[in-house]
């Protein structure tokens, strides 16, 4: 690695890889690299994320941070060990160098990519980058993409969601003290096989050779889904476990002749009301949302949700400490030109658009149409198994027939049934009803939490009112701290932090996530060249924190709205 002055006055480095030696940028005309830079990222917002590949000499820093505000953030990704240590880790108050390595930014992306920040998302590759490490680029690209895929998925399910996750949540508090936790099951199955049960179109093919190996199932731990657990069961095989984790009714459809089977069903917070309600067998409840709200929830655990319940069923399987974890039914792909299997297609599917929209390799390396979303599960799935790629305890199989499951190589089940052998008998779920909660105690609280803030943001939206009336033309920079007008501005960002920071605000669920995604779209608009101006312009500040309160109010009542309303149908007499 060599440092050299290109031709119009800059410095560039020449590396030497696979024996050959490159320039990390134009050896010719440096400027036109830190141009196009620039020109990337002119238009950015004030509150932009910008990821880059590749610091070179650095030249382009200066030029980069004349382009930043204080709310922006930088994060440069450099390949060379060598020059990553030629610079400190932190170059400014908001830009960081960080050498590159695929899980830790796997990580940084999950921990700073989320659905307040998804369209304000910058990348650039400097100079040569790209090409000379290809590789490193190639799956820095893809791990970006993906988590941007998933955070946009999270604003989705917010919005297609929000009224039916309030509505699941208030009734199924009912059910809590008739239910086991989760945890409570930790490696009661030890080294069991277990049948993770999906609806793909293998499933079919699946269940007749479960059929032919029948004497064997009792060997085996099998967590099935609430749209398979009739396809089972119609064919005399009983499940040891059903999860239901869908929040709609067309779930409560699909289990309507299996509410009275002698099997737990295990639930969360937003799984769908009527189904939690009506099930009469032992329930087991996950923890997603108590945990983190309800003092003495603490210890209750979640499960790793990708999607899909089979996510979700997988896991307790591996916190159940079973293994080999063997797929059934999940292809992921339409096989067979199938969205799924035969025994498990339901009414409700006929109100659904069903349609491949791109490719994947099939278990035999065939092509096999499938959808994004469906790709986004399998690799939501890929990333699960590769955490638990050095542990020798589990294994992952998968007998299904669509598409190919890195960590998971495919097996015929027959032949699963002829090599895997249980380590010890499998237990079944005892039930351990600990759970004490106060169920009508919690909403109160909740719809307590509601009005405090709707009062609070009815006062906010007063004193924006008063601003705008009285039209003062002022800086926030330059006020004396005894400025009414300052000190009118101060509780109004007061309000908005305590309640954007507020612990029950995960209450909320997709209500809030669609307020501040919409909120950041729509009110807080601005570029960050004009960052610092509008944010002293008292007029600007009052215009955008009326609009903030409005919206506020209007969400919190409609939340309100729909506890009452629940509340109404499930509990009696009804909460004052």
């Amino acid at each position: 690695m060599k440092k050299y002055k290109t031709m119009d006055g800059y410095h560039v480095y020449r590396i030497k890889r696979n024996k050959k030696f490159f320039f990390l940028a134009d050896q010719l005309d440096y400027k036109k690299e830190i141009n196009q830079l620039l020109y990337t990222l002119e238009d950015l917002k004030f509150d932009s994320l910008i990821f880059l590949f590749g610091i070179d000499t650095g030249e382009y820093l200066q030029d980069l941070k004349k382009l930043l505000c204080a709310k922006n953030r930088v994060i440069i990704f450099e390949p060379n060990p060598g020059i990553f240590k030629k610079f400190d880790s932190k170059l400014a108050d908001n830009i960081s160098l960080v050498l590159f390595e695929e899980n830790q930014v796997r990580q940084i992306f999950d921990n700073t990519i989320h659905f307040k920040n998804i369209n304000n998302i910058y990348f650039y590759a400097f100079g040569n980058y790209s090409s000379i490490y290809k590789e490193e680029y190639d799956r820095l690209i893809e791990h970006l993409d993906w988590t941007i895929i998933n955070a946009a998925s999270q604003v989705e399910l917010a919005k297609r969601f929000k009224k039916i996750f309030i509505q699941n949540m208030t009734a199924n508090l009912m059910a809590l003290n008739q239910s086991t936790p989760i945890h409570h099951y930790r490696s009661t199955n030890l080294n069991v096989p277990a049948l993770v049960v999906s609806g793909g179109p293998s499933l079919d093919s699946n269940i007749r050779d479960m059929l032919v190996h029948k004497d064997q199932l009792d060997q085996y731990f099998i967590i099935t889904g609430s749209r398979t657990a009739e396809a089972l069961t119609k064919n005399g095989i009983l499940p040891d476990m059903i999860v239901s984790v869908d929040p709609v009714d067309a779930n409560f459809d699909m289990m309507k002749n299996c509410l009275n089977l002698e099997v737990p069903l295990a639930f969360y917070e937003y799984s769908n009301r009527y189904l939690v309600g009506n099930y009469k067998g032992d329930k087991i409840f996950i923890s997603l949302l108590l945990s983190q709200t309800v003092k003495g929830f603490e210890q209750y655990q979640g499960v790793y949700c990708g999607g899909s319940v089979a996510h979700a069923c997988i896991d307790i399987a591996n916190m159940m400490g079973c293994s080999p974890i063997i797929f059934l039914g999940q292809d992921l792909a339409y096989t067979y030109n199938k969205h799924h299997a035969d025994s498990a297609v339901f009414d409700y599917d006929k109100s659904l658009l069903y349609g491949a929209t791109t490719i994947v390799k099939d278990v035999y390396g065939n092509p096999v149409g499938t959808t994004i979303t469906l790709d986004h599960y399998r690799r939501r799935l890929e990333h699960y198994i590769a955490i638990y790629k050095d542990q020798k305890r589990i294994r992952f199989i998968n007998c299904s027939y669509g598409a190919d499951i890195n960590g998971a190589p495919h097996k015929e089940l027959s032949d699963v049934f002829k090599e895997e052998t249980a380590g010890k008998q499998k237990k079944k779920c005892i039930p351990n009803q600990e759970i004490r909660i106060d169920s009508r105690k919690t909403i109160d609280a909740l719809l307590c939490f509601i009005e405090e803030y709707r009062i609070k943001a009815s006062q906010g939206l007063e004193l924006c009112e008063i601003i705008c009336s009285e039209n003062q033309t002022k800086s926030l920079l330059i006020m004396e701290e005894t400025d009414i007008d300052l000190q009118r501005i101060l509780y109004i960002i007061k309000i908005v932090n305590d309640f954007e920071n507020a612990a029950d605000i995960i209450y909320l669920g997709g209500y809030f996530s669609e307020f501040v995604y919409e909120i950041k779209e729509r009110t807080f608009d601005m570029s960050a060249k004009d960052y610092e101006k509008l944010t002293s312009d008292l007029q600007h500040q009052a215009r955008a924190f009326k609009m903030y309160f409005e919206k506020m109010k209007e969400m919190l009542e409609e939340v309100k709205e729909t506890i009452l309303e629940t509340v109404t149908e499930f509990y009696k007499p009804h909460i004052v």
